[in-house]
């Protein structure tokens, strides 16, 4: 009795944690490549910042808002070269934020207050890429802020169906990191196609990995800077998060895939760390 007990009540804190409307667009836009986004036109895209010189906050990675105290990003993202976690104290999470830089009246800024890197995960690898952030206040939802769906465990998106990317990432490999949200169409590839034309970069784990792309020269694609940000796809009217922006080429050439954390295959993951962070086993 006591043990059906502890599973009640802790299904009821991934409800609870969950449980607000997910995956409805506010604010439309027909995407059509790599372009600027219309202002808080994906309202669950959140920007990771640490302390930079002078105490200015810098955009270090992207994230995905899936409930109103959790986001999920890549591992990457959190630990350092050593799979050493990053202090939570030191990160930030910025909620309704349209520029990589500055403040508005829509803008959350929330601190963390306890990370979770996905165990199986290494930087000598980089599968399982994909982290849990646990903020230290619940975030005030809006038309503006609100979370994104997630996919159920084990679920597959087929290849050539046209799911997005979000972030402040470079627009170039080697240029300049975006001032403006860009947005941008990754057509879902296959584990066999994306293991042909990313072959040279690294294996591509199909358990823990999905690709986007148009493996077209001069095409939009993930870059440096959209760490950890959203892969979405619209499934019978809301959006779902299908992947964290992982991987890809060093100098962001789209001939080669975006490589994404497939998060349908830690869905189990995710809810099991909010089950423990809830019953008051975090990494705090």
């Amino acid at each position: 009795m006591k043990f059906r007990l502890q599973v009640v009540v802790a299904a009821f804190f991934v409800h609870l944690a969950l449980s607000q409307e997910c995956g409805k667009r506010h604010f439309l836009s027909r995407v059509v490549g790599g372009e600027d986004a219309p202002k808080h036109s994906w309202p669950w895209q959140v920007s990771l910042r640490i302390p930079g010189r002078e105490g200015n906050p810098v955009h270090i990675c992207g994230g995905s808002l899936i409930g109103n105290e959790w986001v999920v990003t890549a591992a990457h993202c959190v630990v350092d070269q050593c799979d050493r976690p990053r202090d939570p104290a030191q990160l930030t999470v910025v909620l309704g934020a349209h520029e990589r830089l500055g403040t508005t009246d829509v803008q959350q800024s929330i601190k963390v207050k306890a990370l979770f890197p996905h165990e199986g995960f290494s930087m000598q690898h980089l599968a399982n890429d994909i982290a849990l952030l646990h903020l230290s206040t619940t975030a005030k939802m809006s038309d503006k802020v609100n979370p994104v769906c997630l996919p159920d465990q084990g679920s597959r998106i087929p290849a050539g169906y046209p799911c997005y990317i979000t972030g402040w990432g470079r627009t170039e490999g080697g240029g300049k990191v975006a001032d403006i949200l860009q947005q941008a169409i990754l057509p879902v590839q296959s584990h066999d196609n994306c293991s042909k034309v990313n072959d040279d970069l690294g294996p591509i784990d199909e358990t823990s990995m999905i690709c986007g792309g148009s493996g077209k020269p001069e095409q939009a694609g993930g870059c440096q800077g959209d760490s950890g940000g959203p892969y979405v796809c619209a499934e019978y009217g809301k959006w779902v998060l299908r992947g964290a922006v992982s991987w890809g080429h060093g100098l962001c050439k789209t001939e080669y895939f975006s490589v994404f954390a497939r998060i349908s295959s830690f869905r189990d993951w995710i809810d099991a760390k909010i089950e423990s962070d809830g019953m008051g086993s975090g990494m705090d």
